[in-house]
């Protein structure tokens, strides 16, 4: 525990000392740009606290702005709570690692990677929304756990974080839907080897209401479904004609919905590993370089993971592997989608590196489930209740 401990101390300290540098000497790196807009807009908030036309998205300067109004306007403060929502997710991610029965070995790796990844400390020490999608992201997965493995009422605390989220970003919209629709499927299937009947006549409206009326907000406030092709093409295009140094799209024109699917794999592809060696022309592109081979690390290991699992007769502690199985799986589709969403778009690897942290904590708990596999086949512990 001391070295977990320590590892996130460690990552709260690099963080105030970057929100220190940004606040006083700065901009630090990652602050230029949307941090100076969300800051400046904070600012104008705090005078007058007076909300014009909501946007999705605003809700963060309006509440940073509400932060400087009763304290002061200064560009550390900014930094500074990003800083605190980032150690907030930190104490989340151990707490879902001990519910998930992680060992101290894994835990502190886990942590060690969550807290010195440069991008991660870049983004999260500035005024940002990613701390905070990052915070309700790893919230809802915990409240999904909670409510899974001990029935416990954490349905406020799931609904809240994945309000959080879309309030953040529209695209966050379908990632809330989707763990909370998961959540309530898990409900029907916990325990049981066959679907509950009475539990499924119960909770399927639910799920069908949860969808209906979370497609219906992503529609009406975030981005039209009923233009989808039109708007993601319009949107891509845009961004990648900017003429940023780092741009990997190319001008697209999708005719309709199976060019989008087409082009998806390569699109996918780039997010998730570009700059690739010769496109790197500087230091950030050597820091996103060495990231992605830790992302390359990560995703082999939850290769070996799905391999494992598919061959029962390697596992021998099946009461807890099996009850762990489920939820891992839960994660790893909730870490897929968030992904899919941010790749469609994202056109450059500078903004990749930014979309990648909300999600980060659960590719840990992903990549680290294999290296978890021996230490659940060894102890029979009961599982941790928080």
């Amino acid at each position: 525990m001391l070295k977990v401990t320590f590892c996130l101390w460690i990552g709260f300290l690099l963080r105030v000392s970057n929100s220190i540098f940004n606040g006083f000497f700065g901009p630090s790196f990652g602050a230029a740009d949307d941090a100076i807009w969300f800051h400046t807009n904070a600012v104008a908030y705090s005078k007058s606290l007076v909300i014009g036309e909501y946007l999705i998205g605003h809700i963060y300067y309006y509440f940073l702005g509400f932060i400087y109004f009763l304290s002061t306007d200064h560009l550390f403060i900014g930094s500074l709570v990003s800083s605190l929502a980032w150690i907030l997710s930190a104490f989340i991610l151990i707490k879902i690692m001990r519910i998930l029965s992680f060992d101290m070995s894994n835990q502190w790796k886990v942590m060690f990677f969550y807290s010195v990844l440069p991008s991660s400390i870049m983004y999260t020490s500035v005024p940002l929304r990613e701390p905070f999608q990052l915070l309700f992201v790893n919230l809802a997965i915990y409240a999904a756990l909670k409510i899974y493995f001990h029935k416990s009422i954490h349905w406020l605390t799931l609904l809240f974080s994945i309000i959080g989220m879309g309030l953040l970003h529209g695209a966050l919209m379908p990632v809330g839907v989707f763990i909370l629709v998961s959540s309530l499927f898990l409900i029907i299937i916990r325990n049981r080897k066959k679907i509950s009947l009475t539990k499924f006549l119960l909770i399927s409206p639910l799920i069908g209401l949860s969808l209906f009326y979370g497609l219906l907000a992503f529609n009406n406030l975030s981005y039209g479904l009923d233009e989808f092709v039109k708007t993601l093409e319009q949107y891509q295009n845009a961004t990648a004609s900017m003429g940023a140094r780092s741009t990997y799209l190319v001008i697209r024109e999708y005719s309709h919905l199976f060019d989008v699917i087409i082009s998806f794999p390569y699109l996918f592809f780039q997010y998730l590993f570009e700059p690739m060696l010769w496109n790197m022309s500087s230091i950030i592109d050597l820091i996103a370089l060495v990231e992605n081979l830790l992302r390359v690390f990560l995703i082999w290991n939850i290769l070996k993971y799905f391999i494992v699992i598919s061959r029962e007769k390697y596992i021998f502690n099946r009461s807890i592997f099996f009850e762990n199985r489920r939820m891992i799986f839960f994660i790893f589709l909730s870490l897929l989608v968030t992904e899919i969403i941010w790749s469609l778009g994202t056109v450059n690897w500078a903004t990749s590196m930014r979309h990648h942290i909300p999600s980060f904590g659960l590719l840990l708990i992903v990549g680290y489930s294999y290296k978890n596999i021996r230490f659940l086949n060894m102890n029979n512990q009961p599982r941790v209740k928080l």
